[in-house]
């Protein structure tokens, strides 16, 4: 489980925030400066996903802690993402509410795994 974190924390988690961002780069000067802090906190977020991410894959002695921080990060960073206006949604209007539940959960059972590691 550690190795597929990793490879979550090191791979999918930038790839998707540049999918993302990409997508919006153009758009997001028109919802304001907190859009584009929210953007400046993922990067931050995703950053250190990558650090957590590397240290896992190494076995390294603090790297269950970094993972704890890591998926905390992530999932309060998708939380403000999925619930507010601030990021644009690339989800219809019917399937937001499942979606971000979905979304949500992923992110809570992968928070409750690091923190049940030793």
């Amino acid at each position: 489980m550690r190795r597929i974190l990793a490879a979550l924390l090191v791979v999918w988690e930038p790839l998707s925030l540049s999918l993302t961002a990409a997508a919006f780069l153009d758009r997001l000067s028109d919802r304001g400066w907190a859009a584009v802090a929210l953007l400046i906190v993922r990067l931050g977020v995703t950053g250190f996903g990558v650090a957590a991410g590397r240290a896992l894959w190494a076995g390294r002695p603090e790297a269950v802690e970094l993972a704890r921080w890591a998926t905390g990060l992530n999932l309060a960073a998708n939380v403000v993402t999925l619930t507010t206006s601030l990021w644009p949604s690339l989800y219809p209007p019917g399937l937001r509410g499942p979606v971000t539940t979905v979304i949500i959960a992923w992110y809570v059972l992968w928070f409750v795994w690091a923190m049940r590691q030793k």
